[in-house]
């Protein structure tokens, strides 16, 4: 007959292997997962237009690269000293976007062309840094 520690052991055992690809992963840090629309994996993630990173756009007057670091911030031209209000970001030609962790160029995009005029997403292919303007759920 089999005694009651060898059946805990069976059964402790048993549960083990159901459980353990559920346990966390303790090496694994700042790892969190982007929004179930986007079905990437990031390493960071922020949302909303004060998070947004650095847009780089081009000057109506000179053609000249401008860098809008924060999205509030005026938009000055350092070539023929043109300046343009904060929200003048949709009526520029946005010519990219800086990842503010490793600075490099970040893939970005509208989803919503007909309501937004200004980048709603961006991702770094480096760094896999993520923003995005708002989730609508």
């Amino acid at each position: 007959m089999i005694g009651l520690q060898t059946v805990y052991r069976y059964l402790k055992r048993g549960f083990d292997v159901l459980v353990s690809p559920l346990r966390p992963d303790e090496s694994i840090t700042q790892f969190t997962l982007s929004v179930p629309e986007a079905q990437t994996t990031t390493v960071d993630s922020v949302q909303g237009i004060h998070n947004r990173p650095p847009v780089v756009v081009a000057c109506r007057e000179c053609n000249e690269s401008i860098v809008q670091h924060q999205a509030l911030d005026r938009i000055d031209c350092g070539n023929c000293w043109q300046d343009y209000p904060a929200d003048d970001v949709g009526d520029l030609e946005v010519l990219g976007m800086v990842c503010p962790r490793c600075e490099a160029d970040m893939q970005h995009g509208r989803r919503h062309p007909e309501v937004f005029d200004v980048p709603e997403w961006a991702t770094c292919p480096d760094c896999q840094y993520h923003w995005d303007l708002a989730h609508w759920f």
